[in-house]
């Protein structure tokens, strides 16, 4: 399978797509892990927080991801040019 630019550069989207789901997921966890702390559910909230701990680092993957298929899309760009990197 040949990777194009283009291509690369979708993967990018998707992976930061991704990421923006599992910040959005993990700032919701936390928020339910609070509400449970306000109301004196301790072990209901430390599961939330786990959960948003989780969703963090899935975030950090995708961070990640998305950063090195930029990348992967900037430099096959320039293959497609016919420019040196």
């Amino acid at each position: 399978m040949t990777t194009t630019a283009a291509g690369a550069a979708r993967h990018a989207a998707v992976w930061a797509d991704r990421a923006e789901t599992a910040h959005e997921t993990a700032k919701t966890r936390r928020a339910k892990g609070r509400e449970l702390e306000s109301q004196r559910l301790s072990a209901g909230a430390r599961d939330w927080y786990e959960r948003a701990e989780g969703a963090e680092k899935q975030r950090g993957t995708a961070v990640t991801m998305a950063n090195m298929w930029a990348n992967v899309a900037g430099v096959l760009h320039l293959v497609e040019e016919g420019e040196s990197s």
